[in-house]
């Protein structure tokens, strides 16, 4: 009788020894995710300005604005980007970035000229190597509906306000050791796709606008070339930090 109630004392710590063993391995394990924190994502809302690359101006732009590092990305290591036409100097911006790829962006023009926020896509881009350093290379674009000037608008033909779409290139370098800064340049393209009674012209025995928006951006932006059909203003770097929740 002994012996059988020395073996189920036995058998019986023996098991609860287990399970304070286990749980004390679970909770380690619990503790283990919750410490470890995600790597940083550019998932959020930005505020920033973008300014020329190379402006019109003859005032120099304000200092430590512009960073050319940048604009090399954009136009080449070898020569400077050519001068803007954009009718301001700068562009003040406020894009979202969503985990599924999805952007928006509004800027201060909406203000001025009416036209709605952006909407596209974005997406990782590899590694890029800008003034020595290693950052995350992001591109994204998006469009909306760029109305014309109102002295391009017909009064008899409300309409004609529907001048085309503006489908900015938009690339940005993020540094997951200072995730809440980035750096990056944008070049806005206006696609001119309507006649002048605001409606669109098509390719030839198909629906598709022309030119299409939709399709792949130019490689390169050349202000100068003034006929182009996507027209490009320019180069524009830009600096925007995240927003957030306090």
């Amino acid at each position: 009788m002994k012996l059988r109630l020395r073996t189920f004392l036995a058998a019986t710590t023996g098991a609860l020894l287990g399970v304070v063993v286990m749980s004390g391995i679970g909770t380690l394990r619990v503790d283990a995710k919750q410490t470890t924190a995600a790597p940083p994502v550019p998932n959020g809302t930005w505020f920033g300005i973008a300014r020329s690359c190379t402006s019109p101006s003859r005032f120099p732009q304000p200092p430590n604005t512009v960073d050319q590092d940048i604009c090399q990305q954009a136009c080449g290591f070898a020569k400077v980007c050519p001068v803007t036409t954009f009718p301001v100097d700068e562009v003040t911006m406020m894009p979202e970035l969503f985990a599924d790829g999805s952007v928006v962006a509004t800027d201060h023009a909406t203000l001025v000229d009416g036209h709605p926020i952006g909407q596209g896509r974005w997406e990782p881009a590899g590694t890029a190597v800008v003034a020595g350093k290693t950052y995350q290379k992001i591109s994204a674009a998006f469009m909306w509906f760029q109305p014309r000037q109102p002295q391009q608008v017909d009064s008899n033909f409300p309409f004609s306000r529907f001048g085309g779409m503006a489908h900015p290139r938009f690339v940005m370098f993020f540094d997951p050791a200072n995730p809440d800064i980035m750096k990056g340049y944008l070049q806005p393209y206006l696609y001119s796709i309507t006649d002048r009674f605001g409606i669109v012209n098509l390719q030839p025995g198909t629906p598709f606008p022309t030119p299409d928006p939709v399709q792949p951006l130019p490689d390169a932006c050349d202000p100068t070339s003034t006929s182009d059909n996507p027209y490009c203003f320019g180069t524009f770097m830009f600096v925007i930090r995240r927003l957030q929740p306090r």
